[in-house]
């Protein structure tokens, strides 16, 4: 690799679009990096690193402030500090993961209760009935007045 790459060879290497890298440089998670006498961003195999850990962090849903605290170990700190870091980073974030499976699974289940009343109601509609004056539709009606 050589020491200077463009935004689109950056981009090609890491997977990140050209927007994002801009983004990441706009929230201090990639140095602002040098520029030709054109004004070409030119950056550094150190720069693709940082991006290639962000990247990889954004894949597991962390969020900016917590891939920024990563970095700085990352960049700064043993392998074993990182690692720290990391598994607890890993932590938080498998228990937002179980907590939002457990609330997919709940709107799962409500859409597939929510899928067999209407389709058990409406097979009893008259022809021609408006849906704002069927009482058996919970979405217009609310499953209180059911």
């Amino acid at each position: 690799m050589t020491e200077n790459l463009t935004i689109g060879k950056v981009s090609r290497l890491t997977g990140v679009p050209t927007r994002t890298i801009r983004f990441y440089e706009d929230e201090g998670l990639v140095p602002r990096p040098g520029r030709t006498g054109s004004g070409y961003r030119l950056y550094t195999p150190g720069d693709v690193t940082r991006l290639q850990l962000v990247r990889g962090a954004r894949l597991l849903g962390l969020d900016l402030p917590r891939i920024k605290s990563l970095l700085d170990k990352a960049l700064s700190d043993t392998c074993a500090a990182f690692g720290d870091e990391l598994n607890d980073l890993l932590a938080i974030q498998l228990v937002d993961v179980e907590r939002r499976i457990e609330e997919l699974t709940a709107l799962r289940g409500e859409l597939i209760r929510l899928q067999g009343h209407v389709t058990h109601c409406c097979e009893g509609c008259p022809p021609g009935q408006l849906a704002s004056e069927c009482n058996f539709c919970e979405l217009l009606t609310g499953p209180e007045r059911r």
